[in-house]
């Protein structure tokens, strides 16, 4: 099967992004030209000079201009939370983590294990309690603030294997890059609707105006000049919606193959897509229309065809995941039911025929737990935002061997708090005693920390991290105070003994990542071009050297051997080198690791295949070693799967 190329995805997700300006900017340009030759040519009739009116063409440019950027900053700083914010305005309900309602509890299920196999923290859940139709959508700015929602008709009328179908398509937007970039779209579509809305109420209020013969001239040239900015306005909405829909229709292809891999089942999302042609997948909230391109099918009726559609067609989509299924659903229409009703295996036989290549590909009951195999360095680089069906299996009987109260307790905010507390935690019963008292608290949350610390300690050491994920839902409902004081805490017990270790530096950089102290707006890294990896080589020493010390602390010529591995897949031209010991703790990583987080997708592939090359240097990679190494990926938006656990 083909392999999905994340940091390709993510540098055509920036190509797009600049080509949507350009476009976009013409648009703007279209409308003030229109707007400023309209009140020309109506000065030039009282005007017997014609001589351009300049002030004019300035004062119309800053008018448009304005009302443009200020309607986009306004909407921008709506959705400035995240995905969480689009799915309230298009009426979603969040699903808590602790939900007793089974429908609700399938759907966080698979959401968990989808998470925590690709390697990015779980997001937060939404269902559209007023949508019948069969839809869904992921949105957020970045995988710290994404949200996952779900029509209440997608709940109800898809099994286990269809959502799942679905819902790994959804993922597929987080790692492409989609979610910006359609923000950014809702915005600027918001922008251009405002200058055909300002038309149409300048039309409204000269119409409703009353005055006298004197008066009506200048009334009918404001009403010919509102007229034009609303009928230009509405045209450039149009000219929006042709570039959004033609944005969106070239992802959706991508989002199902990507589905199909990482399920390794597509007779889910075929089926999905099949009753979406039955069931119908349109949406009633008023906001459907601008956020219609991220959809996981399209939610409007529409009158022009195929170009404002912001989805290719269904029969396309289907027959590329479930090559002749159609054909044989004409020919038998009851196939759909009987194969939608019938458990996994023998609903795949049901239709094998229609589809060899399906066939091939549909699993049959999950397999057996298998023992940790070594990791490859090649296979992390190429793994980034690329989960598999084992990595799935993985999170799936990681999230199984998890005792029932350390599950309860990750849903819950104050135990979930104390879950992060019993990860820092000494293994030295007098330490951990000692660090419990420095922090306070009641005797309560003290008691919590010491059962949390026995119950995690009785895990395998790679649950660690992915249970820090599973927590973060209940973490952020936590107020503002208590999550500044949670940041603020763990730092101190991480740094309690002088030293932080890779697993604490890869702990409190997550929690710092995907916690923000201000829900409603989370600290993100500025706007800016992207740089090289050659203009980052500072940084890229610190990296590496760091990296090549952990597996070798005391051996100097391991860590030169381990450097030089990584440094050879770099590009020639950086000037890197293996910085001295005294250079090598952790706390060196925090100022380069922001550093590298402005390099290009493309150059963050060669330097994760780096980093992944220093650490497998001695021939294995440690635990300490690929917890460093998930976390630094993570902290430059390059999420790794679940790899040595599948």
């Amino acid at each position: 099967m083909t392999t999905m190329d994340f940091f390709g995805q993510q540098e055509r997700a920036r190509k797009a992004t600049g080509k949507l300006v350009v476009l976009y900017a013409l648009a703007i340009v279209a409308i003030i030209g229109c707007i400023y030759t309209t009140i020309e040519l109506l000065l030039a009739a009282a005007d017997e000079r014609g001589a351009p009116h300049w002030e004019v063409l300035v004062a119309v440019t800053a008018g448009v201009l304005v009302v443009v950027f200020a309607a986009m900053g306004f909407k921008t700083m709506q959705l400035r939370s995240g995905g969480g914010k689009v799915a309230s305005l298009l009426g979603g309900r969040r699903v808590e983590p602790d939900t007793k309602d089974p429908l609700e509890r399938q759907l966080r299920n698979l959401v968990e294990e989808m998470a925590i196999a690709s390697g990015v923290p779980v997001p937060e859940v939404y269902v559209l309690d007023q949508e019948t139709g069969i839809n869904a959508f992921a949105a957020g700015w970045s995988s710290s603030d994404a949200a996952v929602a779900v029509t209440r008709g997608c709940l109800e009328q898809l099994d286990r294997d269809e959502l799942q179908g679905v819902i790994a398509h959804e993922f597929s937007h987080v790692f492409n890059g989609d979610m910006r970039l359609n923000i950014r779209l809702m915005g600027v579509l918001f922008g251009i609707l405002c200058i055909a809305t300002i038309g149409r109420i300048v039309v409204r209020a000269v119409g409703n105006s009353r005055g006298s013969s004197d008066k009506k001239g200048g009334a009918a040239a404001i009403l010919v000049v509102g007229l034009v900015v609303m009928v230009v306005g509405y045209l450039g909405v149009f000219f929006a919606h042709l570039i959004q829909a033609a944005v969106s229709r070239q992802r959706e292809f991508l989002a199902d193959a990507s589905a199909v891999q990482y399920t390794r089942n597509p007779r889910g999302i075929g089926l999905a897509l099949a009753k979406i042609g039955g069931l119908g997948a349109a949406l009633r909230s008023p906001q459907t229309d601008s956020a219609s391109h991220m959809l996981f099918a399209d939610g409007m009726k529409r009158f022009l065809g195929g170009a404002m559609a912001t989805h290719p067609p269904l029969e396309q989509r289907i027959e590329r995941v479930l090559p002749g299924f159609l054909k044989q659903l004409r020919s038998s229409p009851s196939m759909l039911a009987a194969a939608a009703a019938t458990p996994l295996p023998a609903a795949a036989a049901g239709f094998a025929g229609a589809t060899a290549s399906a066939a091939a590909t549909t699993p049959g009951p999950a397999p057996a737990a298998r023992r940790p195999h070594a990791v490859r360095p090649d296979q992390i680089a190429a793994a980034v935002g690329d989960p598999r069906q084992e990595h799935v299996d993985a999170a799936r009987r990681l999230l199984e061997s998890l005792p029932l109260d350390v599950v309860a307790a990750s849903r819950e905010p104050g135990r979930a708090r104390s879950i992060v507390i019993a990860l820092l935690l000494d293994a030295q019963a007098a330490r951990r005693d000692a660090q419990i008292t420095a922090l306070g608290g009641d005797a309560g949350a003290s008691h919590d920390a010491h059962v949390m610390f026995r119950a995690i300690t009785a895990l395998d050491r790679s649950v660690r991290l992915p249970l820090l994920e599973l927590s973060l839902p209940a973490l952020r409902r936590l107020p503002a105070a208590a999550r500044q004081a949670l940041r603020r805490d763990a730092r101190s017990l991480a740094l309690a003994d002088g030293v932080l270790a890779p697993f604490e530096f890869a702990l409190l950089r997550a929690l710092e990542h995907h916690l923000p102290v201000d829900e409603a707006a989370p600290v993100r890294r500025p706007h800016r071009a992207p740089e090289s990896l050659v203009q980052n080589a500072a940084a890229t020493s610190i990296v590496l050297s760091v990296l090549a010390r952990v597996g070798a602390p005391d051996d100097e010529t391991a860590a030169g051997l381990a450097f030089a591995r990584g440094r050879a897949h770099l590009t020639p031209g950086a000037e890197l080198s293996l910085l001295p010991a005294a250079r090598c703790a952790l706390t060196e990583l925090e100022r380069a690791v922001d550093d590298l987080a402005r390099v290009s997708p493309l150059g963050k592939r060669n330097l994760i295949a780096a980093c992944a090359e220093t650490v497998a240097a001695d021939g294995h990679i440690a635990p300490d070693e690929l917890d460093l190494l998930r976390a630094l990926a993570d902290l430059w938006d390059c999420p790794v799967p679940l790899l040595g656990a599948a």
